[in-house]
């Protein structure tokens, strides 16, 4: 090499090995504050203390995670460096210093992001974060500004930049200073490239390190932190490109290492004694006209707030009186942690989401559970607080069974109202009031109605109406101050929400269809911000939603049922079917209600939790938390092992949501033929 290329080639060197050093000892720092910050913020200190000998294995694993990372950034301005010999040397310098200090801000921004994230979802970044980005902006800004977490994080976020782009300086002026009489070879160069290779690599076994290896003890929430934000959020675009496309793509029985659709069939616990495609067994009385059925699905309905209603904590409102007189089950699991996704699973069945943004988006899907009304003569409405625009719903939902898609716009131009400064919806006692309008003209019409109705006004930020009167509300039953107005103001979302469905039972049940209308209420989610269950012990309450009924009584078949029976979402339809549509074929993925027996009742949740009568099993750990207490709403912190029927129910479970899938897929990629 001539020399005038060996002294510019060492002076890259120079340049670079200080400050990849100062940027990886720094980015290192960073990494491990910030899961330390996790794990004292959100972490259940009776919980740690019985975890403490995995605490070391935590932070050893994350250090993993994190020298991956760092050795991953810094691996394409070592590639680039014999590229860079044609720059001259202050562009080089200019370029590297920009690169790695973006690198220390885009690091600092998505631990932060991490750190929101976990506050609010109580977890760390999953692929639920693309459905964020793709909701209403500026409703998600609106929500954003108005935490109070979002803004000490942007602050904190700031200050933090200003003082690491300092000391970033600071030690790289000093770390070059130190080793500029030095003489950087190419050796020197080489061997820092396969260093950081092999960190990048994770690992000196068959298989590189990967997110299966963040598992360290049987606390998922210290399993949770080994992984850094910027790693969570890679995994979760991974997973969002496989929701959109790879995964309707793939052949499902190869990929989960099924030999035969009947295998899976099988496995899923289905039978010709109990088949898949099952017809219902409804009986109408004599002379008796199909009956409307209304689904409701509430925003942030938490089965906890709920149980706490009482004179001095008004959350229920006019609802409280049906919750009493009709059929009111707690012991109810959302399947999914988010709006559309719970949309999506109840209508369509679906373990893909989102399904109505996806290569998928325009085929019909057999799985629907609207096509059993529509064959049965029903004109169907999906009824949206929100735009009809959101999500493509407008589009997507009419193809799988719905004759009408109606949004915010249409109702406050039926009512004349202006538009409301919610920004996720019109005020959801106009939607009940619609509603009511909808089954009047139905009725009218002598054609039965099946409708589906999105409340939106429990979403944050919560704007009510001008004439809005809080009742009593009590924050202190959750160890808040009684002046708290941050959670006031979330408890007074929950009773509008709820106390306008009580009145829409009101009108109901005091007019001529009261003996003509199934009214089935449910939460798409618990309030994720009110307060945090993140703990163990907590796990039923972090994914409880409560389930209402209202069934006219010459078609009650819900009578003297144990209202604190498991269930879940995929139970509700199979129940609808069974109590308003005589002979109608549908797909038993779930249980009705009335045939739930107490040894074998489950209820499925998000991230492969089930709900039984013993507890709640945690799906990968195959293991079961049982209840605390006879009150039953806190889990013992020590698991148990499953015995053989719980370990049945496990098995048939997660095959149930493989066949969904598989049948889901089947029918898009024949779709495509």
């Amino acid at each position: 090499m001539p020399v005038a290329l060996t002294d510019r080639w060492r002076g890259r060197l120079a340049e670079l090995l200080p400050s990849a050093s100062t940027f990886f000892l720094l980015a290192l720092l960073l990494l491990t504050l910030s899961r330390l910050a996790k794990l004292l913020l959100f972490g259940d200190f009776s919980e740690l203390a019985a975890s403490l000998g995995f605490l070391d294995d935590l932070f050893l694993r994350g250090a993993r995670f994190d020298l991956k990372l760092v050795a991953s950034i810094l691996l394409l301005p070592w590639l680039l460096t014999p590229f860079s010999l044609v720059l001259p040397r202050r562009i080089f310098h200019l370029l590297l210093k920009v690169y790695l200090m973006l690198a220390v801000a885009l690091l600092l921004w998505l631990e932060l992001t991490d750190i929101g994230y976990l506050a609010y979802y109580r977890k760390p970044i999953d692929v639920l974060i693309f459905g964020l980005l793709q909701d209403d902006t500026r409703a998600i800004l609106e929500t954003m500004m108005s935490n109070r977490w979002v803004l000490a994080l942007l602050a904190l976020f700031l200050l933090l930049l200003g003082i690491g782009g300092w000391l970033l300086l600071r030690w790289w002026r000093r770390l070059a200073r130190y080793m500029e009489g030095m003489r950087w070879s190419s050796l020197a160069w080489l061997i820092s490239l396969l260093l950081l290779a092999f960190l990048a690599r994770g690992s000196l076994d068959h298989f590189p390190l990967q997110r299966k290896h963040a598992s360290v003890s049987n606390n998922a929430f210290i399993n949770s932190l080994v992984v850094n934000g910027s790693l969570n959020l890679y995994y979760a675009w991974r997973d969002h490109a496989l929701n959109n496309e790879a995964a309707f793509r793939r052949d499902t029985l190869a990929y989960y290492g099924l030999g035969s659709y009947e295998e899976l069939l099988r496995k899923a616990g289905y039978s010709r004694e109990l088949p898949l495609l099952r017809e219902s067994r409804a009986v109408l009385p004599s002379g008796q006209k199909p009956v409307h059925v209304v689904f409701v699905q509430m925003e942030g309905w938490s089965t906890e707030i709920a149980r706490r209603d009482g004179p001095e904590n008004q959350v229920l409102g006019r609802f409280r009186r049906h919750a009493d007189a009709d059929h009111f089950f707690t012991r109810f699991f959302a399947t999914t942690y988010g709006t559309n996704p719970t949309i999506e699973s109840l209508l369509l069945n679906a373990p893909i989401t989102p399904v109505s943004q996806s290569v998928a988006r325009q085929t019909r899907f057999r799985l629907s559970n609207v096509l059993p009304f529509k064959q049965q003569g029903y004109d169907t409405l999906f009824l949206s607080g929100g735009y009809a625009s959101w999500r493509n719903h407008n589009l997507f939902w009419p193809l799988q069974g719905f004759d009408r898609y109606l949004g915010r716009s249409e109702i406050e131009a039926n009512f004349q109202v202006d538009a409301s400064d919610n920004p996720w919806g019109v005020y959801d006692e106009y939607v009940f009031d619609y509603l009511e309008q909808e089954l009047e003209q139905a009725e009218r019409a002598g054609r039965p109605l099946f409708s589906f109705l999105l409340t939106t006004n429990n979403h944050p930020p919560v704007r009510l109406p001008p004439d809005y009167r809080r009742p009593p509300l009590k924050p202190s039953l959750w160890g808040f101050d009684d002046r708290d107005e941050d959670k006031l103001s979330q408890l007074s979302g929950y009773h509008y929400q709820s106390d306008s469905l009580g009145a829409f039972l009101d009108w109901l049940k005091s007019s001529p269809l009261r003996d003509r209308v199934i009214v089935v209420a449910t939460g798409d989610h618990p309030l994720r911000t009110f307060v945090d269950r993140s703990s163990v012990a907590e796990r039923y309450l972090r994914y409880a939603v409560p389930a209402y009924l209202y069934v006219p009584p010459a078609l009650d078949r819900l009578q003297g049922l144990d209202e604190k029976l498991p269930g879940s979402h995929n139970d509700l339809f199979p129940t609808i079917f069974e109590l308003a549509l005589p002979a109608a074929k549908y797909y038993a993925f779930g249980t009705p209600l009335m045939e739930k027996q107490p040894d074998t009742a489950i209820g499925r949740g998000p991230q492969q939790q089930y709900l039984i009568a013993e507890g709640v099993m945690d799906g990968p750990q195959r293991q079961l938390y049982p209840w605390k207490d006879d009150r039953q709403w806190l889990l013992q912190s020590e698991p148990r092992s499953l015995n053989p029927g719980q370990s049945r129910l496990l098995d048939q479970a997660n095959y149930r949501r493989i066949l969904r899938e598989y049948l889901l897929v089947k029918d898009f990629q024949t779709s495509q033929r």
